[in-house]
């Protein structure tokens, strides 16, 4: 009997079912980049997680909604939604052959006109719908809609309502400028808070006009802001659009809700206008941004005022090269984590102004991720310390994460950087700082036993560290104290080896919780991997 009772609890239910909820792997065929061809069992299991689903839906009355809204809840496709209409959405064109030996597809076609049954099926079950992904490739769909799809969905929808009144994510890739960009207002809801668009321009025929997307993307943008009132992180992926007045127009509309932009580019995205890089002071909530497209700057004979974005607190930016001035005028006090995964650098110099700007701007700065390589090669070039050219950094005071990884850069780390680092970050919890170079040319992080102590000594909470050597130097077990250490730190990375003397004084002495398996390397002085 309580078993029963239990079975018929909506809480209890809504637990259950959640198990059988959609996976991001489920569904998603794994193509083999030469033949296009075979599948990953992905597709099986989500064709088993929604039958599952749809035979506990007919159980009982007391499964039927949960299960609804767990089968619902995300759709990767418009053909099971659209499959409700029932035998007038039929197949057009079967097998229609893609380029480049990718697998065939059969193209639907949607009426203009549907009757009161049919109509009556869609709005049941159209409230369930939470998250609309459609990112696949289209020569990657089984099933697909016909163009002409498009122009009956604009004549069925036409009214302003939107299909999925209850979404809030939608993830839309578009091919076709004139029909499926415009498309996706039909299901941009009031209730949306996160929507990716993405411009799939690469591939397409050159019948297409390039001039088409800059001619419709900004009007898109800007109704979808205005039907969008909830809107939090907006994605674009430009693919080869201009993202200039894309940006302008958001800025314009200062969508109030909206706190993380992401626009992100490729190689050939036309650069940002400087113009419409400054519009973002306007976006004055924003605490996410990521911009990958670089940036045009004006001939001027110095920097445009700083572009301060006061809530700012996520800073991402996948190229930083040393012609992307403006990148270097964002100022927020409140930013909390700045990652570059690949800055290119010309000089000693420059690497000390970039460091001065960031520790001027980013007064509260916590998180510093930086992949570093040089802009020419570096061989013959005087080694120079960590401490020497980012002396500015060591005023961030609230430092808790600090990965520096660098690639056929003469910069190095020694025991006096730890030192000073340990005293200037108390606070520090990860610290990465390895070079992916041949150590013959370019050493990177060497530490010796006075390095470790400093960080042992002055950041408590130190839990990972990774760092190119380890090496105990003549007399460096006499910095050691008598009474062991019992400090936190668990994960331990060393690039080039660790001796296994080395190791051991290590564990015995700082860091007792180390469990690590040493490797015999083929180093020619002995030492071991870890």
């Amino acid at each position: 009997m309580a078993q029963q009772c239990a079975l018929t609890n909506a809480d209890i239910l809504d637990e259950i079912l959640e198990w059988f909820d959609y996976e991001p792997t489920h569904g998603h065929p794994v193509v083999d980049t030469v033949s296009y061809t075979g599948y990953d069992t992905s597709e099986d299991d989500e064709a088993e997680r929604r039958r599952n689903l749809a035979n506990a839906a007919r159980v009982c009355k007391a499964f039927h909604e949960p299960a609804l809204r767990v089968l619902w809840r995300q759709l990767e496709s418009l053909f099971p939604f659209f499959s409700l209409i029932g035998p007038s959405f039929a197949v057009a064109q079967e097998n229609v052959e893609q380029p480049y030996g990718r697998p065939s597809r059969d193209l639907y076609h949607l009426p203009d006109d549907l009757s009161g049954q049919e109509w009556a099926r869609l709005h049941k079950y159209a409230p369930y719908v939470r998250i609309l992904y459609l990112w696949h490739p289209p020569a990657l769909i089984p099933h697909d809609l016909t163009p002409e799809s498009w122009t009956s969905m604009k004549v069925l929808f036409g009214g302003g309502e939107p299909i999925f009144p209850n979404l809030r994510n939608l993830q839309w890739g578009a091919q076709w400028p004139e029909t499926e960009l415009p498309a996706i207002l039909h299901f941009v809801s009031p209730t949306v808070d996160q929507l990716l668009l993405g411009c799939s321009t690469g591939g397409r025929p050159s019948t297409v006009p390039w001039p088409a997307w800059r001619a419709l993307l900004p009007g898109i943008v800007e109704k979808i802001c205005n039907r969008a009132t909830r809107l939090s992180h907006f994605t674009v992926y430009l693919g080869q659009v201009d993202g200039s007045e894309l940006l302008t127009t958001l800025s314009l509309c200062r969508p109030p809700t909206l706190r993380g932009l992401n626009l992100h580019g490729q190689y050939g995205t036309p650069p940002l206008t400087l113009s419409s890089f400054m519009s973002l002071a306007r976006i004055d909530d924003l605490e996410n941004l990521i911009l990958y497209p670089s940036v045009k700057f004006a001939s001027a004979p110095s920097l445009p005022p700083t572009l301060d974005l006061p809530r700012l607190r996520h800073l991402r930016i996948p190229m930083y090269r040393e012609s992307c001035l403006p990148f270097r005028i964002i100022a927020s006090a409140r930013l909390q984590s700045l990652h570059i995964h690949h800055m290119e650098y010309s000089s000693f110099t420059y690497l000390q102004q970039t460091c001065a700007t960031w520790a001027r701007s980013f007064p509260n700065l916590e998180v510093l991720n930086v992949y570093l390589t040089p802009s020419y090669p570096q061989d013959g070039i005087p080694t120079r310390s960590l401490l020497t050219t980012a002396s500015a950094l060591l005023g961030l005071r609230n430092m808790r994460t600090f990965i520096l990884h660098t690639m056929g850069s003469p910069l190095i780390i020694e025991d006096a950087d730890l030192t000073a680092l340990s005293e200037a970050w108390p606070s520090l919890i990860e610290l990465y700082v390895s070079s992916m170079s041949t150590p013959d040319n370019f050493p990177g992080s060497i530490a010796g036993m006075l390095g470790l102590l400093s960080l042992a000594t002055n950041c408590p909470h130190l839990t990972a560290l990774s760092i190119n050597r380890i090496v105990l130097r003549p007399g460096g077990a006499a910095v050691l104290p008598e009474e062991p250490l019992n400090h936190p730190l668990k994960k331990l990375e060393v690039v080039r080896g660790i001796a296994p003397d080395a190791y051991h004084l290590l564990r015995g002495k700082l860091f007792p919780h180390l469990n690590l398996q040493l490797y015999e390397s083929e180093l020619e002085d002995g030492s071991y991997y870890a």
